[in-house]
């Protein structure tokens, strides 16, 4: 795993449930962090989601900006930073960042339990 600056937030990719060829390889615009999710740029790149972009997964790996990152739109995170305190079963939305939030416009999946979340993109 390459060490890639991300606030104070960390995600750690868990599983997938696709292993057909439904991940996306994207050419990384700015650094991307493992289970960071993803969004795509209107260069076609991968950039960090904000709640103003449209999500396409999520990133399996750490990646430097101009390379490439496989992105997954259905799998399971878990934030090994600062605890969410997400409620189970709610929703999760895109927010600052490549983050998940608690709340938002673009949904993104539902708490699990309070760190981990079921991304369905």
């Amino acid at each position: 795993m390459l060490n890639v600056a991300y606030n104070v937030v960390l995600y750690r990719f868990i599983s997938s449930a696709n292993l057909d060829g439904s991940i996306v390889n994207l050419v990384a615009a700015v650094d991307i962090a493992e289970g960071s999710v993803v969004s795509v740029n209107s260069s076609g790149l991968a950039i960090l989601a904000t709640a103003s972009t449209i999500p396409v997964g999520v990133a399996r790996h750490s990646r430097k900006a101009g390379t490439t990152v496989a992105v997954e739109g259905n799998c399971i995170i878990e934030n090994k930073g600062t605890s969410l305190a997400l409620t189970p079963g709610t929703a999760v939305f895109a927010g600052a960042a490549g983050i998940v939030a608690g709340t938002g416009t673009n949904k993104v999946g539902v708490a699990l339990t309070a760190n981990k979340i079921k991304i369905s993109l």
